[in-house]
This record gives structure tokens, sequence and C-alpha cells, in this order.
């Protein structure tokens, strides 16, 4: 006869954390069992298998979770409830020796990261950019869009991040082109700072496309082929989706889609519906493909659409896989020093401001 493998129940198995854990031990092929003192409990369709267990505080828990781990060869319990999480702590190793408590995100984890990341943010250089400029986000605001951003996976670091509030602060009114945007961690800040200071709508440019992505670097391009780009464009559409509200938009394209922008555009998507553009960029993004030719070809797209006083945003400009990024911002910078404001680094990035020939 065949062993039962071994296998961990998930208690309560519906609540966010618990669905999550589920997806990352079957994604490693891991066996796990749902269970929930609620009868009707719909995260039962989402498991294999399903047990029903009283309430915590009943005076039959603790016989029922002894019965269920022995008679379906449970090895651990995962719980993300921290009061059960507690109860287990004192008890399981008296209700079924030898059955392992894995480990659960508690109350005191996220005061610990709140308050990391308050030290963090406090600790991180900003840049001052010259020029007028709207009033400043409070100290409160800044940690909120950090943290909110964060939620969204993606490259942005805090560093970074904060540059971008700066960026926006002094950036002119009129379109935020973002070239590569992938899950829209970066998007999503910009459309956030966008809205608060009345800047103009964001447009994101990038293809989702396997095609698209060999960069010259065989680690990268190897990896970067096995991402699946459709469910990359899902995952974008799901992050901005409560964020556009008629002020951001995609264009599913190559950096030369630059020929279809100019004043009037509209953009129209059945994630975000219709998107109207001036034509004329107050802030460019660009963090699409670093091949040294595909940012070249960025700039020559892009660039020349910029309005004085606007931003360009070079990032990977420090990139582990090469040096296109740096090579072609280099480039740009000696070859119109003459319209360049300022130059600041932020992480990885180079940020440029160019000079607004109104007033200099």
């Amino acid at each position: 006869m065949t062993p039962e493998p071994d296998r961990t129940l998930v208690f309560p198995g519906g609540m966010p954390d618990a669905l999550a854990f589920r997806e990352r031990a079957e994604a490693r092929g891991a066996s796990v069992i749902g269970a929930s003192s609620i009868e009707d409990d719909p995260a039962r369709g989402f498991y294999p298998e399903w047990e029903y267990l009283p309430f915590v505080t009943g005076d039959g828990f603790d016989t029922a979770l002894a019965g269920l781990i022995r008679r379906r060869g449970v090895r651990s319990v995962y719980t993300p409830h921290f009061v059960i999480h507690r109860h287990l702590e004192e008890r399981l190793g008296q209700i079924a020796p030898g059955t392992a408590l894995a480990a659960g995100r508690f109350p005191q984890d996220e005061e610990r990261a709140y308050r990391a990341l308050r030290e963090r943010v406090a600790s991180l250089p900003c840049i001052a950019p010259p020029g007028a400029a709207r009033a400043p986000l409070t100290p409160l605001e800044r940690l909120g869009l950090v943290r909110l951003t964060g939620t969204i996976p993606g490259m942005c670091g805090e560093e970074k991040m904060l540059a971008l509030m700066e960026v926006m602060r002094h950036a002119p009114e009129g379109d935020i082109v973002e070239i590569g945007s992938w899950w829209g961690r970066s998007a999503a800040l910009l459309v956030l700072l966008a809205r608060r200071w009345g800047i103009g709508p964001v447009l994101c440019v990038d293809p989702w496309e396997s095609a698209a992505m060999p960069q010259g670097n065989a680690l990268l391009d190897s990896t970067s082929a096995r991402l699946d780009t459709e469910e990359a464009l899902r995952i974008f559409e799901i992050n901005l989706s409560p964020l556009a509200g008629g002020r951001l938009n995609y264009l599913r394209a190559r950096s030369t889609a630059a020929c279809a922008y100019a004043p009037g555009l509209e953009v129209t998507t059945a994630a975000f519906g219709t998107t109207r553009y001036s034509g004329r960029i107050a802030v460019l993004h660009i963090d699409g493909n670093h091949a040294h030719e595909e940012v070249e070809r960025d700039i020559a797209a892009w660039v020349p659409r910029l309005r004085p006083g606007g931003w360009i945003i070079f990032d990977d400009y420090e990139w582990a896989f090469g040096d296109g990024p740096r090579r072609a911002a280099d480039s740009f910078v000696a070859r119109e020093a003459g319209r360049i404001a300022a130059t600041f680094r932020a992480g990885p990035a180079l940020l440029v401001q160019l000079r607004n020939h109104a007033h200099d």
C-alpha cells in the first residue's frame, strides 16, 4: 500500500494569505488540505481536499484537529490567523506531537515592516531640482505613495520613487509617457502623482511581446523568454484599473508607436476606455528594451515631443546586463548640453531636466 504523501493543513483556508500559501505550495508540488469552520466556505473550491473544523474557541476543536491530522497524514499546519496561531503555538505539541507549525505573518510583523519603511524613507536622499515647483507632498503622503506603489511587483525602488515625486512636482503640464511598463509599478506612481498635481494623462507604451525582449545578454534573454507576456499585460491592467479613471491608457506597441503620437491623440482600450492626450510630453520615462540601439530609438522617437522644462528619466543607467542605457544617455547629455538645466542620479536611474526657455 502506497503511503499518503506528507501534507500541510491550511486553516482557515479562505483567508487571502492562506490562498496565497496554497498557490505557492502547489507550485512546488506540495500537498495541501484546506479547512474552515464555516460550513459553506466558498474557498472550498480552491483546494483539492477539504475538511471542516469547529471554531477554535469550541470545546471540540483540539480533538477534531488531532483526528484530522492523524487521519489525513498531516505533517504541518499553516494558519494566517494570529489568534489561532497563538493557540497552536501553545497546544499543537499536545494535540499532535511531531506536527510542525508553519511560520506566518502577524500584526507584529506588519508593525515592524511599517517602522522599517518610515526609517528607510527618512534616510534616503532626495533630489532638489531648480525652478518653480508645486506644493510638496507631506511626509505622510510620501510614505503612503511608497507603500501603495510597493504592493505592485516591479523593479522601481524606493529611492527612485522619491525622485519621481520631485520630478513630477517640478514638471510642466503635459502628458507623461512611459516606454516599458510591464506590471505597472512605476506607471501607478506616475498616474497618482499626475492626478495629485493635475499635470496630465499617462501613456504607457509597451509591446508585451516576447520578440521585443532580447537585449543582448544571454542570461537575461534566456530568462525573459520564459515570461508570459500575455499574463504580464493582464497583471498591468489589474494593477492600473483602479487608478486609470480616464487619466491613463496604453499602446500595445514598440517605441516606434511615436509616429501615432500627436496633439489630440485618443487612445481607447477595453480595460481603461478612452484617454485624450495633448501631444506635448512633460515627463518621459525610458524603461523599455535596454539594448543600446533600442534606447537610441526611444530617444529619437520621443524626446522631440518634450516640452521645455520637461524631464527624461533614463532607467537602469547603472545596469548589470550591459551599458546600453548609459551610453545612450551620456551621448544625449553631451549632445544636448545647452538644453539641459540639471541632471540627477537616483538609484540606478539618471534624471535629466530640460531648460525652460521661456524663463531661462
